[in-house]
């Protein structure tokens, strides 16, 4: 297990492991709460682990030497017990026992004469166990994070909305890709450009937060420069968090729709294993493997290796979805104050773009004329083809300067190459009784991408009187070059009465409409998080930018250079009550620079957001439960509008988005789990050049949209190796095009399900399906695409 970083301030390390937030409830009635029988529900792993999930859900403190339990397996525990007797099962035949004082702590103490002993009255106790903020959460439920503040910060002292999908529900839902992990979120549609293998895009509140935008970061860093680089693996993955709204107050140049973080497995202190093979229906076959542990006996050492391999076809034959993925860490513990920990990855995407469809071509249009088929690859099988390869090399930094005193730095170098060929499809023209001709264009894509990302800070936390003060200051720097060349031209029709494959384009490489373009962006911000009387808590954040751009045009080589400098802030306010409540209110700023020029050569100035939000966190003490509620109101200025009649643009345009947000995640027994989501999304166009846009909807957001998932582990029913789930996502009616009010997409709903069986200790078998009803649906954002049919995969684990 990787636990938080931290300073000893005793010679012997020592873990009190309680329920979060959760007083010590043997202090008031010890003996009616050790006879209390509970249902536990503790998978196999490290018993290190167990004795963490047997604290959480009892809310009794355990105490223990860490040094004891490394290394130490444990099996699975389901079932009904006392803590008491939950302990001692996952203690028998061992060098352990259990030893319960006369208050009613639970001690766990070498045997006698094992040469081992504990000694407790050496040890400094702290009051309660904490998860990492940038690791393991160990439950369905985060309660740290450190996306929104840069820090380690308790959810509840966040006075901006963020949701966290732990390891743990990564796990049970066995998400195939990261936009699939982000699914029952609220507030956010991933891939609004419908079915894809090639990269993971989202929108959130109304606004694209895709790779383009800069919005999709891995630990704390911007990763891509665009979305055509390949997705990030989730197997590779500790956590993924959003974080919603105009956030430009620590990462710089973004969207104010927000941004995805996602953070990767670390090196673990505790040994850990696991292999999993997976066949599913479209001939897929995967392997993956996960393994850390100690290099030394000492422990100063430790490593993760994580990999991935997979073969598979997707419900197009023309389409493959052929995966590797290799990410090697090493962490270095070079003294009690001194962390470095390296990181890699590679990655390599072997797949096809799908044709993006014109809605009058696809079968929800009313329009004369044969419509593409839900099963008809309209592209070419020998022309279209996407090879993507992406790595990145980088080290995290940490060390204690004195008390209350922290420095961190980190710093990774990002490389793609991707090559791609693929049809687009234009309209059908009708050439006969109940015949259609499909018009197509080809594109041609050679890319390289590279990225120097690196972020410095210095963390100051101290008391004042009745204040406790954490302040944060920092220095991040990117640094991207994007060169892209690309052919495009007319490519021979297709016939939709008789499509025959074989009359292949022929690429026109005379004309380039690439570019090459190096951007730098810097950044210096300061934060002061202040806590009164353990009740209020204000975050107030600044932060300065510089930006700057230099693109090459290959078609005319042209260059053009710009410059921006922007002032962006955040200030919030939380208040916690001792029941778990804690509403917040805060105004955040974003902004992200916009490309090209008006009709009077000015360069355009950066896009502006501004975020009004109010919102309502329950997380009650000793309970596994998270509710959040926000309402907002999300405003972007500056928004490139076109001039009608005029081969110009001019930043005249607005756009709102406003709504509300529900997510709950619960354990609501240890057998029982529930994640439901609903976000109402109110996305208008408020000005443009153009009358018609003006007070239309922003395309492929829908008003309503929902999402409920529930596992159930069958203990009560004589079967606590067996565990059901299922789940539902609703996504309402959306429009086409924002200029034609009359093409809306209807609704749908898509219907998850999920098995699982423990065999023992070590094997486990699982199956899911995904569009469980095979339901046909149409999503459209710029092109439309239709999206995944069901898809059944059967996996068998072995952990040890």
């Amino acid at each position: 297990m990787s636990r938080r970083f931290s300073f000893p301030l005793s010679p012997v390390s020592l873990s009190l492991l309680l329920a979060c937030l959760a007083p010590p409830v043997l202090a008031e009635n010890p003996a009616a709460t050790q006879q209390q029988t509970l249902a536990f529900d503790v998978p196999a792993g490290p018993l290190e682990n167990s004795l963490t999930a047997i604290a959480r859900q009892s809310a009794r403190g355990i105490l223990f030497d860490p040094a004891l339990v490394r290394g130490e397996q444990a099996e699975a525990l389901h079932g009904d017990f006392t803590v008491e007797q939950a302990i001692e099962r996952l203690l028998q035949g061992r060098n352990l026992r259990l030893r319960v004082t006369e208050s009613g702590a639970l001690n766990i103490e070498a045997l006698p004469g094992s040469g081992s002993a504990l000694e407790l009255s050496s040890l400094l106790v702290s009051d309660s166990w904490q998860e990492d903020a940038r690791g393991p959460a160990y439950g369905l439920v985060a309660s740290r994070s450190a996306t929104a503040t840069k820090t380690d910060t308790a959810l509840r002292e966040t006075p901006q909305a963020i949701s966290v999908i732990t390891r743990e529900e990564m796990q049970t839902r066995r998400h195939d890709s990261l936009a699939d992990t982000l699914q029952y979120t609220s507030g956010v549609v991933t891939q609004p450009n419908g079915y894809s293998r090639v990269a993971d895009d989202y929108r959130l509140r109304g606004f694209d937060i895709g790779p383009r935008t800069g919005g999709v970061l891995r630990d704390g860093l911007k990763l891509q420069s665009s979305q055509f680089e390949g997705g990030q693996e989730p197997y590779g993955l500790e956590r993924v968090e959003v974080l919603k709204g105009a956030s430009s107050v620590l990462y710089g140049q973004l969207s104010p729709g927000g941004l995805v973080n996602t953070v990767s497995k670390r090196p673990s202190d505790d040994p850990l294993h696991e292999i999993n093979v997976e066949y599913g229906n479209y001939q897929r076959r995967q392997i993956s493997t996960d393994h850390g542990g100690p290099l030394d006996e000492s422990g100063r050492f430790t490593y993760r290796l994580t990999a991935l391999w997979r073969d598979s076809e997707t419900q197009y034959t023309s389409i493959d979805d052929d995966r590797r993925f290799f990410a090697p860490a090493l962490t270095w513990h070079i003294d009690d104050d001194t962390r470095l920990t390296l990181l890699a990855t590679y990655q390599e995407t072997r797949t096809t773009l799908t044709p993006a469809m014109n809605y009058n071509v696809t079968k929800y249009s009313a329009t004369p004329g044969r419509k593409i088929p839900y099963d008809l690859f309209a592209g070419e099988p020998s022309f279209d083809y996407y090879s993507g390869d992406m790595g990145t090399l980088g080290y995290l930094f940490e060390h204690r300067l004195d008390d209350g005193l922290e420095l961190r730095h980190a710093l990774r170098y990002f490389h793609s190459e991707s090559d791609y060929d693929y049809i687009s499809l234009n309209g059908s023209r009708v050439t006969g009784a109940d015949r259609s001709t499909l018009t197509r264009s080809y594109n041609s894509r050679e890319d390289i991408a590279t990225g120097w990302a690196s972020d410095s800070s210095l963390q100051w936390s101290f008391d004042s009187g009745r204040w406790e003060h954490t302040l944060l200051a920092g220095l991040d720097y990117y640094y991207k070059t994007y060169d892209s060349h690309r052919w495009s031209g007319n490519a021979p029709s297709l016939d939709l009465a008789n499509p025959t494959y074989g009359n292949l384009p022929t690429v026109n490489t005379s004309i380039d409409r690439g570019s090459d373009l190096h951007s730098r962006q810097a950044g210096f911000y300061l934060q002061e998080q202040a806590k009164f009387a353990e009740r209020w808590v204000f975050v107030l954040g600044l932060r300065q930018d510089w930006a700057s751009s230099h693109t090459r045009n290959y078609r005319d080589r042209s260059r053009s250079t710009k410059s921006d400098q922007e002032l962006s802030g955040r200030i919030g306010m939380v208040y916690l009550a001792d029941n778990g409540l804690a509403p917040y209110i805060s105004y955040s700023q974003s902004f992200l620079p916009t490309d090209g020029v008006d009709s009077e050569g000015r360069s355009f100035e950066p896009t502006e957001g501004e975020q009004y939000e109010i919102g309502l966190r329950y997380q009650p003490p000793g309970r596994d439960l998270m509710l959040s509620a926000a309402v907002y109101r999300l405003t972007q200025e500056n928004v490139v509008s076109s001039i009608p009649g005029s081969d110009f643009d001019e930043q005249t345009g607005k756009e709102r988005s406003k709504g509300l947000e529900l997510e709950l995640k619960a354990g609501l027994t240890p057998q029982l789990n529930l994640s439901a989501s609903y976000a109402y999304t109110d996305a208008h166009i408020i000005a443009d050049n153009d009358p018609v846009l003006e007070g239309s909807r922003i395309e492929g957001i829908p008003y309503h949209s929902a999402s409920l998932w529930l596992d159930y582990r069958l203990a009560r029913f004589g079967l606590p190796n067996l565990k059901i789930g299922a789940g539902a996502r609703y996504n309402g009616t959306t429009r086409t095009s924002a200029s034609v009010s009359d093409r809306n997409i209807p609704a749908y709903t898509l219907v998850d399900a999920l098995l699982s069986y423990d065999l023992d200790a070590h094997w486990q078998m699982t199956a899911k399906v995904q569009n469980l009803t095979n339901k046909r649906y149409l999503y459209c954002a710029n092109a439309c695409r239709y999206g995944d049919e069901r898809t059944a995969i059967g996996t068998l684990s072995y952990r040890w």
